[in-house]
């Protein structure tokens, strides 16, 4: 398990963040909507104070030695002339959909996808992946950091008033939220299967205000029951947020030639990724999901 630590310096209270968890995109087979990924990362890059986290299986990885998932009518047109050669093309091909946003990156966790390749073809995707994120950002403390198969990330808000350098003056206030994030793991089938994962996850990581988990393809959030604790001499209370992190790939679509998903009868996956807005001053987080009818 891994630990990460990010402070933030901000001028105002009325200062808002935005927190991205982008995972389970699945690059390099048909099914991956990458318009709607790329739309994402616009919307990151063009948003002031937004953040994203990594919540692995960044390229689909599956290799033509996987006999249970690999089926070579699926791939991306992209992909058509590099089967010998998978894992350094979906490589390339991540970076460059991910590229305008490194520089807002907290970390990037591994999934299964990106462990199996190294374990099954020896090649070390989450190694090579960040060696993309990290080819431009030489500061040790701006590097983007590996997650781990799952990672405790510490968002340390320091406001430093109207003159908010910090060598100029002196800290005003600071609010600190922890995330606990995880690819998962599992082939939970319901919605309250799924919800039911990452409320145990939500449950055993105690101190953490953000839970997130990958790998299922599903968003489900529930509500967690509220914690008392003493803080400062008096009792208060301690909500927090737990969800799943959604997916980019299409578990069906139409015209193309079915993936492993639909041949297992996995639901459809729920395309994009919540997020999650961070008022520190308040100490206040909102979660936010958006639905919308698709063409498949």
């Amino acid at each position: 398990m891994e630990v990460i630590q990010k402070d933030i310096d901000y001028p105002s209270r009325s200062d808002t963040f935005y927190l991205y968890p982008l995972g389970d995109m699945h690059l390099g087979v048909a099914h991956c909507d990458e318009d709607l990924l790329r739309a994402k990362v616009r919307e990151i890059k063009n948003t002031p104070n937004a953040y994203w986290l990594g919540m692995g299986d960044y390229g689909d990885c599956v290799t033509p030695s996987d006999f249970k998932r690999w089926e070579g009518r699926i791939l991306a047109p992209w992909m058509k002339d590099h089967i010998d050669n998978i894992g350094p093309t979906q490589v390339e091909y991540v970076d460059d959909i991910l590229s305008p946003i490194w520089d807002k990156c907290l970390g990037l966790i591994e999934g299964n996808h990106d462990d199996n390749i190294r374990k099954y073809n020896h090649y070390d995707f989450m190694t090579e992946l960040l060696k993309k994120a990290n080819k431009k950002r030489e500061p040790p403390w701006d590097r983007v950091p590996y997650g781990g198969v799952s990672c405790f990330v510490s968002l340390n808000f320091r406001r430093f008033g109207q003159e908010w350098k910090p060598q100029k003056r002196g800290l005003a206030d600071s609010h600190v939220t922890i995330i606990h994030a995880r690819h998962g793991e599992g082939s939970a089938r319901t919605s309250g299967a799924r919800a039911l994962a990452v409320l145990r996850l939500a449950q055993t990581f105690v101190n953490a205000n953000i839970t997130l988990m990958g790998h299922l393809h599903g968003q489900e959030a529930p509500d967690l029951p509220e914690r008392l604790i003493l803080r400062d001499g008096h009792i208060k209370s301690f909500d927090g947020i737990a969800t799943m992190t959604g997916a980019w790939l299409k578990a069906y679509a139409e015209g193309v030639p079915p993936c492993y998903l639909e041949r297992w009868g996995t639901p459809p996956s729920q395309l994009g990724c919540p997020r999650i807005v961070i008022e520190p001053h308040k100490q206040r987080m909102t979660l936010e999901k958006i639905r919308q009818i698709r063409t498949l």
